[in-house]
């Protein structure tokens, strides 16, 4: 007798520049991926037909598929399926979103904001799997935060819960995209850190080739591995004001667990161990500084993957 075909659903990852595709189980296993152009200049009804598109020519060995996630940055209105506003989908304004693709794709879809399916993907399948409170941030050009309490995806009253990268954590401090002073994203966001080794590096009258004429974080975290005194400085700082904003986190939700992930955590230790003793430091008691800071694990699949088990298991949900 024939064995039973596993569920498929399709992850769909929208990011300014590239959408990331997933065919995944209901395990989190990846049986197809890859990735085509977004083009938000085109709009929403063509990026949902070339993902149509795609699913046709790649995975038609793979049988059909139960179901759609797609998650993008911005203000997601799960419950309604709209995108309100995207940072990176320029004209992409109260955009509804799901029923696009549920007509694009034939198939039940539901939307939500990529961080958050990204916290859920770590939860289910990578660095939170088998807690019940967790948190995962992910530190890029902006900074994402998605929570997870008592074993499901926490969105709030608003719907928009998690925005860690907004919390003010310098009152007074640098401009934020947002329009705030201080937040989390305009300390240790990728603009940020670059802006902070430039300081410092300016401070000291020296130059670093090695950095490049624009330097990004990811070549000041191969010269601080190269032992460059001044990138190692820049990247501590980073640290030390990420370990305020995760003491506050551990304050409010007490996590088992806080993953950290996006192209900033490719600085690994460099980052995460002043953000650790900052925790330590800053938390009330013993008990609170037992939540592990731990890099994230899943990397740039954890939100087509987390997507994809939202959207199985809200399909399971109405069977």
């Amino acid at each position: 007798m024939k064995g039973r075909r596993m569920t498929l659903v399709l992850g769909v990852d929208i990011g300014g520049t590239d959408i990331k595709l997933g065919l995944v189980e209901g395990g989190g296993e990846i049986r197809e991926s890859g990735k085509i152009p977004t083009r938000p200049a085109e709009g929403p009804e063509a990026a949902a037909s070339r993902v149509r598109l795609w699913l046709e020519e790649r995975a038609r060995g793979a049988g059909p598929i139960a179901a759609a996630g797609i998650d993008c940055a911005g203000l997601v209105d799960g419950e309604r399926g709209f995108l309100h506003v995207s940072p990176n989908l320029g004209g992409w304004e109260n955009v509804p979103l799901r029923d696009i693709f549920e007509r694009a794709l034939g198939v039940s879809a539901i939307v939500e904001n990529d961080a958050n399916a990204a916290a859920y993907g770590e939860w289910a399948a990578g660095a939170g799997r088998g807690l019940r409170n967790f948190v995962c941030l992910t530190l890029g050009t902006g900074v994402g935060g998605g929570v997870i309490v008592n074993g499901g995806l926490y969105r709030g009253s608003s719907g928009f819960a998690g925005e860690i990268g907004h919390a003010v954590i310098n009152a007074g401090g640098p401009l934020c995209a947002c329009g705030n002073r201080g937040c989390l994203e305009a300390l240790v966001g990728a603009k940020a850190i670059v802006e902070r080794a430039i300081e410092m590096l300016r401070a000291t009258g020296e130059s670093r080739s090695a950095w490049g004429g624009s330097p990004t974080v990811e070549a000041i975290s191969r010269a601080a591995a190269s032992g460059d005194a001044v990138a190692a400085a820049a990247l501590e700082e980073t640290g030390r004001w990420l370990g305020i904003a995760l003491a506050n986190v551990i304050h409010i939700l007490a996590p088992e667990a806080i993953a950290i992930g996006g192209g900033v955590a490719g600085a690994g230790d460099f980052i995460l161990e002043p953000a650790r003793a900052t925790v330590r430091r800053c938390v009330m008691n013993e008990a609170m500084a037992s939540a592990r800071i731990v890099p994230a694990e899943l990397g740039n699949r954890a939100s087509f993957i987390g997507i994809s088990l939202l959207a199985l298991g809200r399909m399971n949900e109405r069977r």
